[in-house]
């Protein structure tokens, strides 16, 4: 049996080099995820980060219609994303997509990236009696992700009441 000091243990280095942040648009939500994933991949040589923006499309319209004011608006929240990580020199590649559901879309294009790893927001919010919910994105992307799959909750000034 070998016995070791903790001073002697190595650190493992990071392995994630592909990184997808699937962004909400929300600065409190999308934030600590970018921020994460910058500290994450800082210095690191050949490192990307794929930020993602999912227009989810009501299923009374057809999927491929386009809407121009959700379209820009994805622009405007990749684009202030995307400056985050080029200040830092990092790779940045930024897409859109359109589906009926984010959760699916997340997982093939992580699927499609090859990604490391996922790391998003998850909004506080409660329903049904003030239970708080994680939505269906989340879990979604938790159970279907063949990529580990890092969540960061918005910061709130609530505190869960569990009975």
């Amino acid at each position: 049996m070998d016995f070791f000091r903790r001073s002697e243990k190595k650190a493992a280095a990071f392995e994630h080099a592909r990184i997808l942040v699937p962004l909400l648009g929300d600065m409190s939500v999308d934030g600590p995820a970018l921020k994460v994933t910058a500290l994450l991949l800082d210095g690191r040589e050949g490192a990307e980060v794929s930020l993602l923006h999912v227009i989810e499309v009501p299923f009374e319209r057809n999927l491929d219609a386009e809407d121009e004011n959700a379209v820009a608006e994805a622009d405007g929240i990749l684009a202030a994303a995307e400056k985050l990580f080029t200040e830092r020199g990092i790779h940045a590649r930024t897409s859109t997509v359109q589906a009926r559901a984010a959760g699916p879309a997340i997982v093939d294009d992580a699927n499609e990236l090859g990604a490391d790893l996922i790391v998003m927001g998850l909004r506080y919010k409660k329903r049904f009696g003030g239970q708080w919910d994680a939505g269906r994105t989340v879990p979604y992307v938790m159970r279907n992700s063949t990529a580990p799959v890092w969540c960061l909750r918005a910061e709130t000034k609530e505190l869960a009441q569990t009975s």
